[in-house]
């Protein structure tokens, strides 16, 4: 399903997409479709069909109208019949941390990816097929990108990687033991740390 475009990056690994609203895409997007630690592709511009694996780590608001009390000319609610033309400025942005890539052809790579996607590249969500290819390694699920996501600092990635793993054990069951352990070792991290803990 087609998300949204990249308005902004803030790094080579740090995305911001603007996501549909209704009218602007046949099908939008529900908030579910973007939620914390959702599998995105980005689409890049090159000559094979390739993308950009992100993950979904934020979200924010972005709402002009806030705190803005003076009087309007037409309710909000009528803007649509006397003011065709109007801009909706409200939008839903969402941050995306690049992980990897993926071919069309199921190649893939974890870590930071070589190219850089940009601006108005599209973004859509991954199925389940995308998702298993992406982690699917020999001899076990691969979490390449674990170290990369660790060392960006966020205030929320040790719950970001627990979505993950959480995520992961349903699409590969046969790990699911080796995942709970790694698991608890999050869980444990994620209550030590806002004590002093190591992160």
């Amino acid at each position: 399903m087609l998300l949204g475009k990249i308005v902004r990056a803030n790094s080579h690994i740090d995305y911001v997409c603007q996501i549909y609203a209704p009218g602007e895409v046949a099908q939008p997007p529900t908030p579910a479709d973007y939620g914390f630690g959702a599998f995105v592709r980005i689409g890049l511009d090159s000559q094979s069909a390739s993308w950009l694996v992100g993950l979904v780590y934020d979200t924010v608001l972005l709402n002009p109208d806030f705190g803005n009390l003076g009087p309007r000319l037409s309710p909000q609610t009528e803007l649509a019949v006397f003011s065709p033309d109007y801009l909706q400025e409200k939008a839903t942005l969402v941050g995306i941390t690049a992980i990897g890539a993926l071919t069309a052809a199921g190649q893939a790579s974890q870590g930071v990816p070589a190219l850089a996607a940009l601006t108005d590249a599209a973004v859509e969500t991954m199925d389940e097929a995308q998702i298993i290819t992406f982690h699917q390694g020999p001899p076990a699920v691969q979490l390449a990108y674990m170290p990369l996501l660790l060392g960006q600092g966020r205030p929320l990635v040790l719950h970001l990687l627990r979505t993950i793993i959480t995520r992961l054990t349903q699409l590969f069951p046969q790990q699911a033991a080796s995942l709970a352990v790694l698991q608890r070792e999050l869980l444990w991290q994620s209550q030590v740390s806002p004590f002093g803990g190591r992160s």
